[in-house]
Parts: C-alpha cells; sequence; structure tokens
C-alpha cells in the first residue's frame, strides 16, 4: 500500500522523552538543503531524533532521507519502512535499549543500522535487504554491544550482517532467513543461533 501522502521535512523532527510520534503511515523526505542529500557524506541530520523512552511509528522514509533516525538512550521503532537508507537506516548515538519491530529497509551502499555507543539492540520482524551491512558496531571502538535479531529476512548484504571490532559483543539470531550475507558475522566472537534458514 503507497504512502498517503510525501512530507519535506526542512529539519529534524525531534520526538521528545517518552513520546509516540504516529508517521500515519505518510512518507518523510529531506529537504536535502537543510538536512542532507542521503549520500555517504558524513554530518548530515537526521530526518527523526528520538529522546529517551520515545517511539517512532507508521512512517514511510524516502530518498532522500539524509542521515535517517537517531536514538538518544531508549527507543521504540515501530513499522517503519526505508525507501531507501540514505547514509544509515538508523543510528544509536548515545546508550539505550532500541527495539525496532515490523518495517523493512532497503538499498545502502553501507551499513543499515550504525551503533556509536554501548546498547541492547533488538531486530524483530524485519526485513532487510541491500545493504553494505545491516548492523555496524563504530569502527575500532571496543565498547560491548547485544544484537538480538528475531523472526527477520535478511537478503544480498555485500559484507555482512554484524561487524563489530569489540571482542566482548555478541549477537544471537533465532527464527530468520537470510541469503547473500557475505561473511555473516564480521569479526563477531560471540554467536549464539538456532532455528534459522539459508535460501
Amino acid at each position: 500500500m503507497p504512502p498517503s501522502e510525501t512530507i519535506t521535512v526542512n529539519e529534524t523532527i525531534v520526538v521528545e522523552a517518552g513520546e509516540t510520534f504516529d508517521g500515519e503511515g505518510k512518507r518523510y523526505v529531506a529537504n536535502p538543503a537543510t538536512l542532507g542529500d542521503g549520500s555517504q557524506d558524513e554530518g548530515q541530520k537526521p530526518v527523526f531524533r528520538l529522546e529517551e523512552g520515545a517511539t517512532l511509528k507508521n512512517a514511510v522514509l524516502g530518498h532522500p532521507a539524509a542521515d535517517g533516525v537517531h536514538t538518544y538512550g531508549n527507543a521504540r521503532v515501530q513499522n517503519v519502512v526505508w525507501e531507501d537508507i540514505g547514509e544509515d537506516a538508523l543510528t544509536i548515538k548515545e546508550s539505550g535499549h532500541v527495539i525496532i519491530r515490523g518495517g523493512m529497509a532497503q538499498h545502502g551502499s553501507d551499513k543499515m543500522f550504525q551503533v556509536n555507543a554501548p546498547a541492547t539492540l533488538e531486530i524483530i520482524n524485519f526485513t532487510a535487504r541491500n545493504a553494505g551491512k545491516m548492523v555496524r558496531q563504530l569502527g575500532g571502538s571496543t565498547f560491548h554491544m547485544t544484537l538480538r535479531i528475531e523472526g527477520s529476512v535478511i537478503t544480498d548484504m555485500n559484507e555482512a550482517i554484524f561487524r563489530t571490532d569489540s571482542s566482548t559483543s555478541e549477537v544471537t539470531m533465532i527464527n530468520s532467513r537470510y541469503s547473500d550475507v557475505g561473511r555473516k558475522w564480521y569479526n563477531v566472537q560471540h554467536v549464539s543461533e538456532s532455528n534459522n534458514f539459508e535460501f
């Protein structure tokens, strides 16, 4: 079902602590002049910024998506579709427990989800396709992060599902399907898997 309406976002939409932003199925597109053009240029601004305990749901991010979604603390992302990832779909900027449930992301030349602080990231019932990697812990960082993937479909990753430079970070993947995902776990030393299917 195509989005009902396209909204051009001129400045980052901030979802305040504990609040919920319901996109109502509308498409949100960044103004390239103020937020960024969705390329791999660093320093682009997010379309959405989620403060501690915020929820973003029922939104479509179209092209360009600038730097997608930034989270600061615990956050929930429900039924969000990234039609074109842009720089990154979502970046964890400060420590927290981030849950991505439902939705889809596609067409990223680099990473889909970037983790820049110690965090727990849960990805549930999600479809990920056509990117460099699904999850990337900040390059060169050694902090601990926990990744849990459940009930998801992951296809066409050039490099890996998860790449880290930390010897303590861990991943659990259950009840998921995947194909053509590169090295799958790139430098991940703690892996738990059950009931997954490669197709």
